[in-house]
């Protein structure tokens, strides 16, 4: 007798599968669902963060807005967030410009205008180092086609410093749509002259002019969001798992988990938002 799997039971059962290769039995202290890592894992997982070649330019990201009804993504995050923390993470890793970190930054230093507790997670707030460029834009589907459309502008005076557009796929992957959104900055950057020479140890599928899928499976994607989600909340037991397991889903493929599981093991150690940790 044959049996046949629904999609959603082969799914169901690569999670439970995936759970057990992250140790999802092991739990927290009361209440918890997360495996609680030790202090050896966490020290495993704290790398400083790459100091940047002079002259980089100091980038902050806005809003990237998805435009595509035919995107979706099986957890509770706006794909304008999750395709900008792509993009971040993107940035973040890099030497030849300094990722300024503004949406976390800004929630935190708004919340403490008001007057608000802050969570005892929660890390300090410190000070920003300021904003040269603010990168935004969409990402417009248009029939079988899509586009990718940004802009650099300069912080203090709202110039455009730089505009570029790019045909994408309507049915293209996020990280590839984020990475393509890295090159095409670092690309603005080096025509106005502020991109210094850096070798990138990925080369430049890391960060193309073109658009090149990324093959990345969706349930990594969907594993990286938990974890921006969780992040958000400053549950950095939480934001790890999902970091930890969007790279055990997708392999060296994802590299964009790593820089932000190193992001929250500076965070919890006593990093501040304002240094863009």
């Amino acid at each position: 007798m044959r049996t046949t799997v629904s999609h959603a039971g082969r799914r169901a059962v690569l999670s439970a599968f995936l759970c057990l290769l992250a140790g999802c039995g092991l739990r927290g202290p009361p209440g918890s669902t997360v495996a609680v890592a030790s202090e050896g894992m966490w020290r495993s997982l704290h790398r400083p963060r790459p100091e940047a070649i002079d002259p980089a330019a100091r980038v902050s990201v806005s809003n990237i807005t998805v435009l595509n009804e035919d995107r979706a993504m099986d957890v509770a995050i706006s794909l304008d967030i999750g395709l900008s923390e792509l993009v971040s993470a993107g940035l973040l890793r890099r030497r030849d410009v300094r990722f300024v970190e503004r949406r976390r930054f800004s929630e935190a230093v708004e919340r403490e205008r008001r007057g608000f507790t802050a969570s005892r997670s929660a890390p300090p707030t410190g000070t920003s180092p300021g904003v040269e460029y603010v990168l935004s834009g969409a990402w417009i589907a248009l029939g079988e086609s899509s586009t990718l459309a940004l802009r650099l502008v300069e912080a203090e005076t709202g110039v455009l410093a730089a505009g570029f557009k790019a045909n994408v796929p309507s049915d293209a992957d996020l990280p590839a749509v984020a990475r393509l959104a890295v090159g095409s900055t670092l690309a603005a950057l080096q025509q106005i002259g502020r991109r210094p020479n850096w070798r990138d140890p990925l080369g430049p599928t890391s960060a193309p002019e073109e658009y090149e899928a990324s093959n990345v499976p969706t349930e990594a994607v969907e594993a990286f969001f938990r974890g921006v989600l969780a992040e958000d909340r400053f549950d950095w037991e939480e934001a790890r798992r999902g970091y930890q397991l969007a790279q055990e889903i997708a392999g060296d493929a994802f590299f964009e988990p790593a820089a932000a599981l190193a992001r929250v093991a500076r965070l919890r150690a006593g990093g501040s938002l304002g240094a863009s940790d």
